[in-house]
C-alpha cells in the first residue's frame, strides 16, 4: 500500500479534483523532519503518519483556498485580512483614487487611519468611492443652479460610473466587516440591502428631471 492509499484510509477528506495530492505529498515529506519526531527512535510509524496526514490537510486546505480566491468561487464573505498601519491604509486609498474621477479643478483631500484603529481592506477604496460621489454631486448641483448643460451632462455620466462599476449592494443580513466577492476589481462603495441604493438612483433621477431638491440636501449633508 503507497503513501497516497494509507493517508485516505486513515483520514478520508473532501475531494479536491483540481488539487495533485500525491504532489502536495511529496513536497512536504521532501522537506527536512520534524525535530520531535526525527529525534526519537521510539515514536511509533502511527504518530509520524498522524503528523504527515495533518501537514496534508493543511497543505490542501491552504491550496483550496487559495484557488477559491484566484478563480472568484469565494463570494461575498466576511472580511479578515485587516489595515492596521496609515501607511497601508494610505497606499490602498491612494490606489483606489487612480481608479476614480473628480470635478475639473478639485483634488483628492488627504485621508489616514486614525490612531489606535483597524480596518479591512476595501474600506480605503470604499472612502474613495463616497468621496467621487459627494462631489460629482455637488458639482451636479451647482451646474443646475448655474445652468451649465455641460457640467451638468459630465455630473450625470460619472455618477452613473460610479453606481455601475464602483457600487455594491450586500446581500440580506450580512455583517458590517462584509467583504464582495475576490474577482470582483474595486474599488466599491457598499450599500447594505436596505433600499439605499435605490434611493440614490431615484435622487438623481428626479434631478434630471428637473426636481433637484434631494440632490441639494446629500451635497450639504454629506460634503
Amino acid at each position: 500500500m503507497n503513501h497516497t492509499e494509507r493517508l485516505q484510509n486513515a483520514a478520508p477528506a473532501a475531494p479536491t479534483p483540481v488539487l495533485d495530492r500525491d504532489a502536495v505529498f511529496a513536497a512536504i515529506v521532501a522537506q527536512p523532519g520534524d525535530l520531535v519526531v526525527t529525534s526519537n527512535p521510539r515514536r511509533s510509524r502511527s504518530s509520524r503518519r498522524k503528523l504527515t496526514i495533518a501537514l496534508v490537510v493543511v497543505a490542501l486546505a491552504a491550496l483550496t483556498t487559495a484557488t477559491a480566491f484566484a478563480t472568484g468561487a469565494i463570494g461575498w464573505h466576511d472580511e479578515t485580512a485587516i489595515v492596521q498601519k496609515p501607511q497601508q491604509w494610505e497606499a490602498l486609498y491612494r490606489a483606489a483614487t487612480n481608479r476614480l474621477t473628480l470635478p475639473p479643478g478639485e483634488t483628492w483631500p488627504q485621508r489616514t487611519l486614525p490612531p489606535n484603529t483597524i480596518t479591512g481592506m476595501s474600506e480605503p477604496g470604499g472612502m474613495a468611492v463616497a468621496i467621487s460621489r459627494v462631489r460629482w454631486e455637488c458639482y451636479w448641483g451647482n451646474a443646475i443652479r448655474s445652468g451649465d448643460t455641460g457640467a451638468q451632462a459630465r455630473s450625470q455620466a460619472a455618477l452613473a460610473d460610479i453606481n455601475a462599476n464602483h457600487t455594491l449592494v450586500a446581500p440580506d443580513g450580512s455583517s458590517e466587516n462584509v467583504a464582495p466577492p475576490a474577482n470582483l476589481q474595486g474599488p466599491f462603495e457598499i450599500f447594505a440591502d436596505d433600499g439605499g441604493i435605490q434611493f440614490v438612483t431615484k435622487m438623481y433621477a428626479d434631478a434630471a428631471d428637473g426636481k433637484p431638491a434631494m440632490l441639494f440636501q446629500s451635497c450639504r449633508v454629506n460634503s
